[in-house]
């Protein structure tokens, strides 16, 4: 199974981040809330061709683009559409910087549900993943 199919695989809704390759062709920092609720736009609206256009050299080709079409189909039929944000923030995890949105969604009354982006220092983004609030992985500590 490929990185990326790893990434937003939801079996269970829960998956584990993976250092999927995803990069970025901007300046923008890491930590920036704005870039990353542009990734998060971008794969709601399924703009598949923005994510891989800020994807490292890994992340590259219609493969990736194709993957994340499947990865988004996935998680909609899974949970719907986002209806509530209700956090927004950035932690460390493995060293790099991590915007986590944690929402709740319109087929998934369970609980929350969180999406993870993944930078390195460049601001490239280099993971995903998704889980239910309660399965959030660890954090590096401070």
């Amino acid at each position: 199974m490929s990185a990326l199919r790893r990434i937003l695989a939801l079996a269970g809704l829960a998956a584990g981040l993976t250092a999927a390759p995803l990069a970025a062709q901007t300046a923008m920092p890491a930590d920036s809330l704005a870039y990353a609720r542009q990734i998060t736009t971008w794969f709601f609206a399924g703009e598949v061709d923005s994510l891989v256009a800020h994807s490292d050299s890994g992340g590259q080709g219609i493969e990736a683009e194709t993957e994340w079409q499947d990865r988004l189909a996935s998680f909609t039929a899974r949970v719907g559409t986002e209806t509530e944000v209700l956090e927004e923030k950035f932690v460390k995890r493995n060293g790099n910087t991590q915007y986590w949105r944690t929402s709740k969604y319109s087929d998934y009354a369970t609980e929350p549900v969180m999406v993870r982006w993944a930078f390195n220092k460049q601001g490239q983004l280099i993971g995903a993943g998704v889980n239910p609030k309660s399965q959030a992985p660890p954090i590096d500590p401070d």
